[in-house]
């Protein structure tokens, strides 16, 4: 009897556990088919009555998911977090390993990696004292991947941690973790410019998404197959698969997708020469931005109305507690000291109401503050797109002018085209940084060399950087910009003459309040001359500086300045 009896248990034990993880399947699979809005009902009905707490825990991740996808970054972050409650008072280390991954995916997705990186910490801590399943492994190498690509842009650790993933993946048949492993191994391929390899690895991927429902990962794959095409010159295949994105982004609501493919058909069509369609998939991405940057903002001023309820909140309780704490004193003294505790009791009351007075008048400013700063905020940002939108219309123009020039012309062009990115390089970092006052001098410069990129490449150019991280005035740093900028394009033009082994190198250091700015080349074209380029002249005097110059053994340029950022 007693063998029946566990039998039975283990039956029904069976039963249920198989129920949950159908009701788990099922909402992942809306998820993949792109039906959020279903998905969100279904979650939020299960999670009325979940059967455990540990499908409690998979409910609010999947309703966190689906929030996320929906770019509602608020009610995802408030689920992924209501998870986390749970998990602690289960104490289960797999879903907590697990709800660090997802959180780690959430902040990549929203591009803050710093904050992505710390949560895959976290789990790290948790992987090395405990085993984990190979479905919640997979998933985190599958962001390990993620991260190495976008913030550390490391292809071999990429194409390791991708492949880890793969494994686990395939093994228990987890079509999400297989999809974006392969899309990262794409991705470094495309990186390596092997763009055959790439597009083989794309086209399976497509496949894959299209045989297995998967709506978001086939516009997310779809995304990387343009790119490919169109670094591999394949400019109408490449324009007529965006074409058929954008109508799927659009079906699907896919905003973020969406505003991708617009900017690729509008660069397209430049590219084609169809000026007329190019201005007219600009014109739509465009509204396609502001709309997607209305979504940001609201979020924005809903976090910072939630800190302000809650500010308000712990007022009350603590003029509250202050209160109750006094009604106590009352209550526990004598009749000899029952005139005191009465005057400490209307004094604890005038306490409250002249706080109470003083919360009200500080609620009334800071909602006139909040207001001002909303509205100072959409300025900044009207601003801030009309600028970005007129540098891309002068780079768009120039290039466009490239096309028809001789070759003399287009050298000068060209350098025209580095000087006005460099400018727009600085106004990306001064839109992005928080202090407008300052900026990191090696995010921006790093930046510039980046720019060069395909130059370097193309004059096969071996470069070395070292730059530190310091905090310049930005009409400092504009300068600082177009300083290197001049010196990179003077190295290029002039500086090696039928050279193979070509070298530039670049130091900027900060040293007791003193900016060390030395850039060399080994070029030998100038070896022994005595020059003095009069754009980086005037740009060092703009700086108020005095600079060397040596050309006994290659170009050398050298100067500094004391750091000055008020």
């Amino acid at each position: 009897m007693k063998y029946l009896f566990l039998c039975i248990s283990i039956f029904f034990f069976q039963i249920s556990f198989a129920q949950s993880d159908s009701i788990q399947v099922y909402g992942q699979n809306l998820i993949d088919q792109n039906k959020l809005d279903t998905a969100i009902i279904y979650y939020k009905k299960h999670l009325l009555r979940p059967s455990s707490q540990k499908q409690q825990v998979h409910l609010l991740f999947g309703l966190a998911d689906a929030y996320k996808l929906k770019l509602d970054y608020t009610n995802a972050n408030e689920n992924y977090n209501k998870s986390f409650i749970t998990i602690t008072k289960i104490k289960y280390k797999q879903l907590e390993f697990l709800y660090y991954v997802k959180k780690a995916e959430f902040f990549r997705k929203r591009a803050m990696h710093l904050d992505a990186v710390k949560e895959l910490d976290k789990a790290l801590v948790i992987l090395k004292n405990t085993p984990i399943n190979d479905l919640y492994l997979s998933k985190y190498y599958n962001r390990k991947a993620a991260l190495f690509t976008e913030h550390y842009q490391l292809n071999d650790s990429t194409l390791y941690y991708s492949n880890k993933s793969l494994v686990l993946a395939k093994k228990i048949n987890d079509n999400d973790a297989i999809f974006y492993s392969l899309l990262e191994i794409s991705g470094v391929y495309e990186r390596k410019k092997d763009y055959k390899t790439a597009l083989k690895y794309l086209d399976e991927i497509i496949a894959f998404a299209k045989s297995n429902n998967m709506k978001q990962q086939e516009a997310d794959a779809y995304i990387s197959y343009v790119m490919v095409l169109a670094r591999s010159k394949q400019l109408e295949k490449a324009l007529n698969a965006s074409l058929y994105a954008v109508d799927f982004s659009k079906k699907n609501k896919f905003l973020y997708n969406e505003i991708i493919f617009n900017q690729n058909i509008q660069n397209l069509y430049f590219r084609l020469n169809n000026i007329e369609k190019a201005y007219e998939y600009l014109k739509q991405r465009l509204e396609l931005t502001t709309k997607y940057d209305e979504i940001k903002k609201e979020e924005l001023l809903f976090n910072l109305e939630t800190q302000y309820k809650l500010a308000d909140k712990e007022s009350q309780i603590k003029i509250n507690n202050l209160e109750i704490i006094n009604q106590k004193k009352a209550l526990a003294s004598n009749k000899v000291n029952l005139y005191i505790a009465l005057v400490l009791f209307m004094f604890s009351i005038a306490v409250a109401v002249l706080i109470a007075y003083f919360l009200k008048r500080s609620k009334k400013s800071n909602k006139q503050l909040q207001i001002l700063s909303s509205e100072n905020e959409f300025l900044l940002s009207e601003a801030n797109h009309r600028i970005n939108n007129n540098l891309q219309l002068v780079v768009i123009l120039i290039t466009n002018q490239l096309k028809k020039a001789s070759e003399t012309e287009k050298i000068q062009l060209k350098n025209i085209l580095i000087k006005v990115e460099a400018i727009s390089t600085l106004h990306k970092h001064l839109y992005k940084n928080e202090d407008k006052q300052t900026i990191d001098i090696a995010n921006y410069l790093k930046d510039v060399k980046t720019s060069f990129f395909d130059v370097f490449k193309e004059n096969d150019i071996t470069t070395n950087f070292d730059v530190n991280s310091l905090e310049i005035a930005t009409d400092q740093a504009m300068y600082f910009g177009l300083l290197l900028t001049e010196l990179l394009i003077n190295s290029i033009k002039h500086a090696f003459k039928n050279q193979d082994y070509k070298v530039i190198d670049f130091t900027l250091r900060g040293n007791n309040g003193l900016l060390l700015f030395i850039y060399s080349d080994n070029g030998i074209s100038l070896a022994n001359k005595s020059i003095k380029p009069k754009l980086v002249d005037k740009i060092c005097r703009q700086l108020e500086m005095d600079y060397n110059i040596n050309t006994d053994n290659g170009f050398n340029f050298s100067m500094s300045k004391k750091i000055n950022n008020e």
